[in-house]
């Protein structure tokens, strides 16, 4: 249990470290920008049409280190996103494939932040026991994030997200619900 707790500390203080690092640049590329007449347009601006975002992450899901992959489609305020991630655990691997609707709490700007829900399939792979098979269950998940964006195509993102799943426990007969949360942080890249 002690290993599980040093590794969940690790991956907070990366991710701690990374958003250091990226308020650091966000911070020094507003300094550099000297005094202006006219603001510059917003970085984005998602009500000119359809775009799509790409999303690689890393994070941690419920004490266990995670990566993963996030695929969206914007439309103006409402995206939708397909969501697939890894979490390696010591006596199994977890992996979510989720679809998601993101609500966008702003539609133009370099700070987008937004709510979500949406549901999918858990995976549960045993990795080191022998005679016990994949779990598949249906789940749900909820939770938010903000979109930073640099300049038109690339940009930091965060999120959390708390998961929701029933499990049957076959030494007890009964069904259990299963309860974890993922934070996590990563680039994105939009285009049209």
């Amino acid at each position: 249990m002690e290993d599980c707790n040093l590794l969940s500390d690790r991956w907070i203080q990366r991710l701690n470290l990374i958003l250091l690092t990226a308020l650091a640049l966000t911070a020094s590329g507003f300094a550099q920008s000297g005094k202006t007449q006219t603001p510059p347009p917003p970085a984005i601006d998602l009500r000119n049409g359809v775009s799509f975002e790409i999303s690689p992450h890393t994070g941690a899901m419920g004490g266990s280190g995670m990566f993963g992959m996030r695929l969206s489609m914007n439309y103006s305020a409402l995206n939708m996103e397909v969501a697939a991630a890894q979490a390696i655990g010591e006596s199994a691997n977890l992996y979510p494939i989720t679809l998601n609707f993101l609500l966008n709490l702003s539609t133009s700007g370099r700070l987008l932040p937004y709510g979500l829900v949406g549901g999918g399939l858990f995976m549960t792979v045993p990795t080191n026991a022998i005679g016990t098979g994949t779990v598949s269950t249906m789940g749900v998940n909820f939770g938010g994030g903000a979109r930073f964006y640099l300049n038109n195509t690339f940009g930091f993102r965060l999120e959390a997200k708390q998961y929701l799943t029933n499990v049957t426990n076959e030494l007890e007969s009964r069904d259990e619900l299963f309860i974890f949360q993922e934070i996590s942080v990563g680039v994105t890249f939009m285009f049209r």
